[in-house]
């Protein structure tokens, strides 16, 4: 099966199985966290989950990091990546050490959001070195593979975390003292992370190539926003890059506008066993399925067709999916739709990982992952406080389903039409004899890898 042994030859590369060892029990550790933040703040019975308070919770956990993202990626193009990976580790368990503390008194105030709002700040480092580390450990010609692998992976045993914690909580009687349980579950998730970096990877095997010395503070600081700035102008200057993060960007938009909505509906709209945490772990476990199966099926057709293409065609297809499933607003069809639309999810994301990964150079290409976070974020945050206006406190709102459906069938549309217009210039300009008068081009107008093809 050549599935299979595209699969034995990355993991014979000690490089990308240290990676990938990393990679899959740092994100175990973030599904039982994410359990454990999801049952105590939405699902308690004791606590109320209004479309306003759901997503003031969404801000202030994912907003102020996404400020901080950008700076992650200075980070990561200074330091060892390795370093990065095993000190974030630590300091995620031990900010889980005050989270089960907290989880315990029963606290929901500013105190457990600000370390809930730490602990997921951190995890924009491990996530960001991942990626940025991945193309020092597998060659350029199987980075779509080894995306396919090492993120999907990632996004399962996610779930399974999860599912883990989310099962626990639920054998423990579901009160504070059992999802404190899960947060300490989490901490020593996280310190077995950090022992897996340490272990398996030496320093300098997930880069940077190339370390930039550090300057005064003050002086640092303004050095990062001008970094951050290049890192934009670079990203901006690669047309692949630029479509593809524009893309994903929309879609990731929509899918704030579908998430506000699907836990309002399994938490006050669905009711017996379709309904609450039990019913909304299905419809993730389903979007698991989907994910894994986008992880088979991407590398093998776009082996034969563009990424742009197929981007395209999975944004269409999610976009179809959440208007035709969505609107009947049925429990059994939300479990499909959330199979769809994590394949589409899952599917563009592998595409747009490796565009990046292909397009910008090694010396901009943590910053590029961090404003790559940054702009996800934003967009979904942004989509989840407009849910919060539109849709009513059980959930049930058509023209939210339609707006988030559009919202990928244009993402999907309107990003393959400037692939297309950008692949038709390149044609012209290759085949078309330039004048004996004409200026060449100035060296500075396409930097290095703008012209890779796939965007």
């Amino acid at each position: 099966m050549a599935w299979a042994g595209r699969l034995r030859e990355l993991l014979s590369m000690p490089g990308f199985r240290a990676l990938y060892a990393a990679r899959l029990t740092s994100q175990t550790a973030d599904g039982i966290f994410q359990a454990c933040l999801l049952s105590y703040v939405l699902f308690s019975p004791e606590r109320a989950a209004s479309p306003g308070a759901l997503a003031a919770s969404l801000a202030i956990v994912v907003l102020p990091f996404s400020v901080i993202g950008p700076f992650a990626g200075i980070v990561l193009d200074r330091v060892s990546r390795q370093r990065v990976l095993v000190f974030c580790s630590l300091a995620r368990a031990g900010f889980l050490v005050i989270l089960v503390i907290l989880i315990a008194a029963g606290h929901t105030g500013a105190d457990f959001y600000a370390t809930a709002l730490a602990i997921v700040s951190v995890n924009r480092f491990v996530l960001a070195a991942l990626s940025a580390g991945l193309p020092m450990v597998v060659g350029v010609d199987r980075l779509i593979g080894a995306n396919a692998l090492s993120v999907t992976s990632g996004t399962v045993v996610a779930l399974l975390g999860g599912g883990l914690g989310t099962g626990l909580r639920s054998l423990t009687g579901g009160e504070d003292g059992a999802v404190a349980l899960v947060a300490a579950l989490a901490g020593l998730a996280y310190l077995g992370a950090a022992v897996t970096a340490a272990r398996l990877a030496h320093r300098t095997m997930f880069g940077p190539e190339r370390i930039i010395g550090w300057v005064g503070v003050t002086a640092q600081f303004r050095q990062v926003l001008v970094d951050l700035a290049d890192g934009a102008k670079v990203v901006w200057r690669t047309g692949p890059a630029r479509r593809a993060l524009a893309a994903l960007t929309a879609s990731r938009a929509a899918y704030g506008l579908v998430l506000v909505m699907l836990i309002l509906l399994y938490r006050n709209y669905f009711t017996g066993p379709d309904g609450g945490l039990g019913g909304l772990a299905v419809v993730v476990g389903a979007s698991g399925v989907g994910t894994v199966t986008a992880a088979v099926v991407t590398p093998r057709v776009t082996a034969r067709m563009p990424k742009a293409r197929w981007i395209m065609i999975v944004l269409v297809g999610g976009g179809l999916a959440e208007i035709a499933l969505g609107l009947p607003f049925s429990s059994p069809l939300c479990v499909v739709a959330g199979l769809l639309l994590g394949f589409s999810a899952q599917a563009s994301k592998i595409c747009v990982d490796t565009v990046v990964q292909e397009d910008v150079p090694d010396a901009y290409r943590g910053r590029a992952f961090s404003l790559y976070d940054l702009l996800f974020n934003v967009a979904f945050v942004a989509a989840a406080a407009l849910a919060a206006f539109v849709v009513p406190a059980n959930g049930h709102s058509a023209p939210n389903v339609i707006a988030a459906g559009v919202g990928y069938l244009l993402a999907g549309v309107l990003y393959y039409r400037a692939a297309r217009q950008h692949a038709g210039d390149m044609t012209v300009r290759a085949v078309g004899a330039p004048r004996p008068s004409a200026a060449p081009e100035p060296p500075a107008a396409a930097p290095a890898g703008s012209a890779a093809a796939g965007g």
